[in-house]
């Protein structure tokens, strides 16, 4: 895949926007194998794959008739294709049942680890976008650097410096809100909201 169709040229990007009434048509036909292909790999179901991507650009339409303007359209393409991803398995995400048989005022609870996990998504909305962006694609979505650098178009090591930088600041984040208690292994034994 050549790097216009990965958007690392913004000229191209503008002039892709420019010839088209909403700036979607000509997107769609420009990066519609890329982002395609992107899809595939996160749903493993090629029809799945091509509704998500129907969906992806009905945003994306509504977005730019709305009025917003991307300075780097493939960029933020995958953007509203990774927020697509997101979108999909939070519908497809079981709901836990609690069990019948628990008792009035018993406590239930996750290990620590995974309490803790959930409270981390609040913390990485609030870091400056580009670290945002970075920590969700690659901590969040499970996406190497290597490819998250791909789709953005940036450097592998900008992409690893982003990515490490991203991590630093979350650190920053939790550890002023909570104590955390871990193993040398990294598992979290215990924490707690500081007071």
């Amino acid at each position: 895949m050549d790097s216009q169709t990965l958007g690392t040229n913004g000229a191209t990007d503008r002039a892709v926007v420019a010839r088209s009434a909403t700036g979607v048509e000509d997107a769609y036909l420009t990066f519609r194998s890329g982002l395609l292909g992107f899809l595939r790999t996160n749903v493993h179901d090629p029809s799945l794959a091509e509704d998500l991507l129907h969906e992806v650009f009905e945003k994306a339409t509504r977005a730019l008739e709305e009025g917003e303007q991307p300075a780097n359209i493939s960029a933020w393409l995958y953007r509203v294709a990774r927020n697509t991803l997101i979108d999909h398995y939070r519908r497809q995400r079981p709901v836990e049942v609690i069990p019948n048989d628990l008792e009035a005022g018993e406590p239930f609870s996750l290990p620590p680890e995974q309490t803790l996990a959930l409270c981390l998504r609040p913390f990485i909305d609030q870091l400056p976008g580009k670290y945002s962006e970075a920590l969700l694609a690659t901590a969040i979505e499970g996406r190497s650097v290597a490819a998250w650098a791909r789709e953005t178009g940036l450097s592998p090591s900008a992409a690893k410096s982003r990515v490490s930088r991203g991590r630093a600041m979350l650190r920053e984040k939790v550890l002023e809100c909570c104590h955390v208690e871990a193993a040398r292994s990294g598992e979290v034994l215990e924490y707690y909201r500081r007071q």
